[in-house]
């Protein structure tokens, strides 16, 4: 058998075991496990009052996650990590399916049927819908504002020893603070809850981000300010046409951090005082003890998160292509 016979069996044989590992999975096994629990009878239906309501939203959302399953196994960078994530949701929905729709074992007042809970999003499509345009109007102008005046003046300030040696340590004391302690505070003295949202967003990000942009200014390698005034550069466009470019993938590094701080802020805000938004849905349902719908919308605002995180990296990919 020649050499390049032997080749061709090695590359058949590695193209088999690749498809084989792709099928005989742990989380494949689970989604099944998954189905098949909806071939048993269910207590949860039988006993319960408000009876269990239709699978098909709770499958859809399995069908989902498994397509980026599927697409995540082909990509090799990704198959290991995808397998582990999967494998954990779908053991918790394994358990969440058959302990408490198809057993009924669990606090029924407290943990509702998945089937329950998914269809939710069915009935109530509308108003979560409208939350979320509220939330991620006030999220975006509030974040967005909070990082453009935070990224400029810490640039400004980290520029200047004197500014920097004044303002940094009132900056490091003031930013330890956390913005949920003052938030009910704000809420209650400013004049509409729309200002006060966007006021309590900006104050939780802004000062972090404006104590480590006065950092990154000021520890920029001195050979860096050199060239440019080599060049002859104004201080203006060394501040904008050189700082903030070299310190941009630790700008956009910190976005993750920043996007859930927001959010929890502003879901904080809405449990207190709005009439609209994600947190505004989560906070009524739970003073009514609708724990089926809560569960729901908590649900909702975690993917939201895990959705405005991904663009938030695809983002980076695009316009950062440079680490350090």
């Amino acid at each position: 058998m020649s050499d390049s016979t032997v080749v061709i069996h090695k590359k058949e044989k590695t193209g088999v075991h690749s498809i084989i590992t792709k099928i005989i999975n742990i989380p494949n096994f689970l989604f099944v496990l998954i189905l098949l629990c909806f071939l048993l009878p269910s207590k949860y239906g039988e006993e319960m009052r408000i009876g269990i309501k239709s699978p098909k939203a709770f499958m859809v959302v399995l069908v989902l996650i498994q397509l980026v399953f599927v697409i995540q196994l082909f990509q090799n960078k990704r198959a290991k990590a995808a397998k582990d994530i999967v494998a954990f949701i779908y053991f918790v929905f394994l358990i969440w399916e058959y302990f408490v729709s198809r057993r009924n074992a669990l606090p029924y007042a407290f943990i509702p049927a998945p089937e329950n809970v998914f269809h939710v999003f069915v009935e109530d499509y509308k108003t979560i819908f409208r939350g979320f345009c509220s939330s991620m109007y006030l999220l975006l102008i509030g974040l967005s504002s909070a990082m453009v005046s935070a990224v400029i003046l810490g640039t400004l300030v980290g520029w200047s020893e004197r500014l920097r040696s004044a303002i940094y340590p009132i900056v490091k004391a003031i930013s330890t603070v956390p913005a949920l302690i003052y938030t009910p505070y704000v809420v209650l003295i400013m004049t509409t809850f729309r200002s006060a949202s966007l006021f309590v967003i900006f104050l939780s990000i802004f000062w972090g981000t404006f104590m480590g942009t006065i950092n990154n200014t000021a520890f920029v390698e001195n050979r860096i300010i050199n060239s440019a005034r080599v060049l002859n550069l104004s201080t203006f466009s060394i501040l904008f046409r050189i700082i903030i470019p070299f310190n941009m993938p630790r700008i956009i590094n910190s976005l993750p951090i920043h996007l859930a701080t927001a959010l929890m802020t502003l879901t904080a805000a809405e449990m207190i005082g709005a009439e609209s938004g994600m947190g505004f849905y989560v906070r009524v349902l739970l003073n009514y003890a609708n724990y089926t719908k809560a569960i729901a919308g908590i649900i909702f605002i975690g993917v939201v998160v895990t959705i405005l995180n991904g663009f938030v990296n695809l983002a980076k990919k695009k316009f950062v292509n440079w680490e350090y």
